[in-house]
C-alpha cells in the first residue's frame, strides 16, 4: 500500500510540474510567436538544439509559382504556423494546394556555415529559396491521382543561403482531401523545420533512425522468438494451453511491431498508407492483448467472467476511436494496454493466491508494464513525446522479456520436476525388479502345474470342439433339408395348376369316348367326327399342360440339386421371380397360420431386362433368395396378425446393374428388425423366431455364400415397425 501511495504522489505531483512548465514557458513563447507573425525572423547563432522555425510563416490557398520569389508581397497572406497537425488546419485541407513563405535574416557570419534543415512533413513539398528550387519531397498535385505524399520525421536536407540579407524561404505544398490518416500516438506534422548545423543535424539523424531502427528490430526479434518457442512448447506438451496463448501473442505483436516499423523505416510511403500500416498495427496489437489475456486466464485455472469480455470489449473497440475521436484516439486506443494490464494483475493475484507456479513472476512483469503504461500515457499527454517513447519502449521490451524469464522458470520447474520422477522410476524399478525375481519364482514353481492343467483342459476343448463342429454339420444339414422341404412344397403347388387341368380333361376325354360308343352304334358319323375333334383338342390340351409340369419339376429340380458347384452365367430375373413365388407358395403348404391369412400378400417385381447374366453357383444362389424370401413373407405374415384392415402385406425383389455390378434388393413392408439385433442377425444361430421355427443359420448361410462363395456383399436397412430391405450386390464376373 506503501508503495502504491509513493507511486500516485509522484505521477500527480510530477504530471502538475509538467503542467505548470507547459503553461510558463511554452505558452508567453507561443503569444510571442502569433504577435510577430509580420516582422522577419533574426537568426545570429545556431544552439546545439538547433532553431525550430514554427512562427513567421504566412499562408496562401491557391498555386502560382511567382509566389516563389522573394519581391511577393505577402503582407496579405494568412499568418500561420505550419508546425501543426494537419488536422487542426482544416483550411490547408480545404484548399488542397497553396504555398508556404517564411522570410529569414541571416547574420553574415552564418551564410559560409554547413547548415542543414530537420523536415517533419505530412503531404507533397517543393522548397524554394529565395526564388530557386532546391528540394522537392513527394509530387505536389492538386489530383489525387497524380499527388505523391509522404509523411517524413525529421528528414535532414542541407541548405546554403545567399548572400543577401533577408532570406525566402517558400514551400509549394498539397494535400488533398481523398488522403487517408488517422493519429497513432504522434501528431501529423504539416511541416516543421528546425534550422540547425549540417553535422550535428545528420548525426542526430542518423543517430535518431539507428535507435527506431534497431529498438523496433529487438522488439520484433523478442516477439517473434516468444511466439516460436511458446509454440514449440505447447506442440510439446499440449496440456498447458497457456503456451498456445503465449505463442499467438508473440506472432500477432512481432507483426504489429513489422507493421510499425515499416511505418517508420520506409518514410517513402504516402501519408494514405502510413496510416493503413499504423491502423494495421493497432489491430495486431489489440489481437495480440486478447490471447496474452487468454493465456493468463489458462495458467491460473480461471474461467472467463463477464468482466473478461468486457475488457476484451474495450480492447476491440479502441479500434474504432481511432476513426471517430482524432486528439486523443492515440491515447484512447492505447489505453487499453493499461485496462488490460490491470485484469491481467487482478487475475494474477487469484493465481497467487491458489499458489499456481510462475505467478508471482507474471505479476511483478505486469505491474511494471502498468507502471510504464501510465508513465507514458502522461508524457504523451504533456506532449513530451521523446520520454513517452522512451517508457512505451520499455513496457513492450519489458514483456517478451518477462515472459522468457516465465518460461524459462517453467522450463527449469519441469526438468527439476522430471528429475525428481526419474529418482522415483529409478528406485521404483529396483523395487519392481527385485519383486519380478520373486514372482518368477513362483511362477516358475506354478508352471509345471498349469501346463499340467492346460493340457486337460485342451483335450477337453479339443472334444467339445469336434462335438461342436458335428452339431453345426447337422444343424446346417438340418437347415439344408427344410430349405429343400420348402421347395419342393413350392413345386408341388406351382405344378398342382397344370395337373389340375389334365385330370379335368381326362376327364372330358372319358366322357366324350363314352358319348362317342353310343353315337357309333347308331351309326351317326356326323356327331361321331364332332366328338373326335373335341377328344383331339383337349388331349391337345393335356399334353401342353404335361409338358409345362414337367418343365416346372425339371427347372426347379436343377435349381435344388446338390449340383457341381461350379458357377455358370445365370439370368438373375428368372431365378429371383422363380425364388419368389416357391417360397411363397411353400410357406403356404407349410404354415397353416400363413395359409388363412385373410389379406392377399403383394408380390411385386422389378427386374431389369438389360441386365446380364452372372457367374453364379445355381443351387446356392436359389438358397440365398429363399431365405430371403421366406424371411420377407414371414415378416409381413407377423405383422398382418397385429395390424388393422389398412394394412397392405406387399414384399418387393429389385434387380438393377449399379457401378459393373448386379443388384438384388428384397423389401417388405413387415415388422422389421429392432437396431439392438441388426448386428447380431448374420451370426450363425441368432434367431428371432419362437423356439422350433428357426435354426438360425439361414442369413448366417446366407452370407457364406454371398461373400465368401461369389465375392458380392449384402447389406440389411431395416426400420423396427416399418420394413426391411436386403441388398446383395454381386460381381458380373
Amino acid at each position: 500500500m506503501k508503495v502504491g501511495s509513493l507511486l500516485f504522489n509522484y505521477l500527480v505531483a510530477n504530471s502538475m510540474k509538467k503542467l505548470l512548465f507547459f503553461f510558463c514557458f511554452y505558452l508567453p513563447f507561443i503569444v510571442f510567436a502569433v504577435s510577430k507573425t509580420d516582422s522577419v525572423i533574426s537568426i545570429d547563432e545556431i544552439p546545439k538544439d538547433g532553431i525550430l522555425l514554427n512562427h513567421g510563416w504566412k499562408f496562401h490557398a491557391g498555386d502560382n509559382p511567382a509566389w516563389a520569389k522573394s519581391n511577393i508581397d505577402d503582407s496579405g497572406w494568412e499568418a500561420i504556423n505550419p508546425a501543426t497537425d494537419i488536422y487542426y488546419l482544416p483550411q490547408l485541407r480545404k484548399a488542397e494546394i497553396g504555398w508556404f513563405r517564411l522570410k529569414l535574416h541571416i547574420n553574415p557570419s552564418l551564410i559560409n556555415q554547413s547548415l542543414a534543415f530537420n523536415l517533419y512533413q505530412v503531404g507533397a513539398s517543393e522548397i524554394y529559396l529565395n526564388g530557386r528550387l532546391i528540394y522537392s519531397f513527394g509530387a505536389v498535385n492538386k489530383d489525387y491521382r497524380k499527388e505523391r505524399t509522404l509523411q517524413m520525421f525529421n528528414r535532414p536536407f542541407t541548405i546554403r543561403f545567399d548572400t543577401q540579407s533577408t532570406q525566402v524561404v517558400a514551400v509549394r505544398y498539397s494535400f488533398t482531401r481523398k488522403n487517408f490518416f488517422i493519429n497513432y500516438l504522434s501528431p501529423n506534422l504539416c511541416l516543421q523545420f528546425t534550422l540547425n548545423k549540417a553535422n550535428e543535424t545528420f548525426a542526430y539523424h542518423q543517430s535518431d533512425y539507428d535507435t527506431n531502427a534497431f529498438r523496433q528490430l529487438v522488439q520484433i526479434t523478442l516477439y517473434l522468438l516468444i511466439g516460436l518457442i511458446s509454440l514449440s512448447l505447447y506442440f510439446s506438451f499440449r496440456i498447458q494451453k497457456a503456451y498456445l496463448y503465449f505463442g499467438i501473442y508473440g506472432i500477432f505483436a512481432a507483426v504489429g511491431c513489422s507493421l510499425t516499423w515499416l511505418g517508420f523505416g520506409l518514410q517513402k510511403l504516402s501519408i494514405s498508407w502510413d496510416s493503413l500500416l499504423y491502423f494495421g498495427s493497432s489491430v495486431f496489437s489489440v489481437g495480440a492483448a486478447i490471447p496474452l489475456l487468454l493465456a493468463i486466464y489458462a495458467l491460473c485455472e480461471k474461467r472467463k467472467s463477464l468482466l473478461f469480455y468486457l475488457v476484451i470489449i474495450y480492447a476491440a473497440s479502441s479500434i474504432l476511436t481511432l476513426f471517430v475521436l482524432y486528439r486523443w484516439s492515440g491515447m484512447f486506443s492505447f489505453s487499453y494496454t493499461v485496462i488490460m494490464g490491470i485484469e491481467i494483475l487482478r487475475v494474477l493475484t487469484i493465481g497467487i493466491r491458489n499458489k499456481i507456479p510462475g505467478t508471482i513472476i507474471l505479476f511483478a512483469l505486469f505491474s511494471c508494464v502498468v507502471l510504464m503504461c501510465l508513465i507514458f500515457l502522461c508524457e504523451l499527454g504533456m506532449g513530451n513525446f521523446q520520454m513517452a517513447y522512451f517508457f512505451v519502449t520499455i513496457a513492450f521490451l519489458l514483456v517478451p522479456l518477462g515472459i522468457s524469464v516465465f518460461l524459462a522458470s517453467e522450463y527449469a520447474r519441469t526438468a527439476r520436476s522430471l528429475q525428481a520422477r526419474i529418482v522415483e522410476v529409478e528406485q521404483l524399478s529396483e523395487k519392481t525388479i527385485s519383486q519380478e525375481r520373486e514372482k518368477q519364482q513362483i511362477l516358475a514353481a506354478q508352471n509345471e502345474t498349469l501346463e499340467l492343467q492346460v493340457t486337460q483342459r485342451t483335450a477337453e476343448l479339443n472334444q467339445s470342439l469336434t462335438n461342436l463342429k458335428s452339431t453345426q454339420t447337422q444343424l446346417i444339414q438340418s437347415e439344408k433339408m427344410a430349405s429343400l422341404g420348402e421347395l419342393t412344397a413350392g413345386i408341388a403347388h406351382e405344378i398342382q395348376n397344370p395337373l389340375n387341368f389334365v385330370n379335368n380333361f381326362s376327364e372330358v376325354n372319358t366322357e366324350l369316348i363314352d358319348e362317342m360308343k353310343e353315337e357309333i352304334a347308331k351309326g351317326n358319323l356326323p356327331e361321331i367326327e364332332a366328338i373326335a375333334l373335341d377328344i383331339q383338342a383337349n388331349e391337345k390340351k393335356i399334353n401342353m399342360h404335361g409338358k409345362r409340369a414337367d418343365a416346372i419339376v425339371k427347372g426347379m429340380l436343377q435349381h435344388s440339386q446338390s449340383g457341381t458347384g461350379i458357377k455358370e452365367p445365370t439370368n438373375i430375373n428368372t431365378l429371383a421371380d422363380e425364388c419368389m413365388r416357391l417360397a411363397y407358395h411353400g410357406l403356404r403348404a407349410k404354415d397353416k397360420s400363413f395359409s388363412a391369412v385373410p389379406i392377399a400378400i403383394g408380390m411385386v417385381t422389378h427386374l431389369d431386362k438389360t441386365l446380364p447374366k452372372v457367374n453364379v453357383i445355381q443351387q446356392d444362389m436359389v438358397r440365398v433368395m429363399l431365405n430371403l424370401f421366406n424371411n420377407a413373407f414371414y415378416a409381413v405374415n407377423q405383422k398382418v396378425k397385429t395390424s388393422g384392415e389398412d394394412y397392405k402385406p406387399e414384399v418387393t425383389v429389385t434387380t438393377l446393374t449399379e457401378n459393373g455390378q448386379v443388384v438384388i434388393k428384397v423389401k417388405d413392408n413387415g415388422v422389421g428388425i429392432r437396431d439392438t439385433i441388426k448386428d447380431k442377425i448374420m451370426q450363425p444361430f441368432f434367431t428371432t423366431k419362437p423356439t422350433g421355427e428357426g435354426t438360425g443359420l439361414g442369413l448366417s448361410l446366407t452370407y457364406d455364400m454371398v461373400v465368401k462363395g461369389h465375392g458380392g456383399s449384402i447389406q440389411v436397412n431395416s426400420v423396427e415397425g416399418e420394413g426391411s430391405e436386403f441388398t446383395i450386390t454381386l460381381p458380373v464376373s
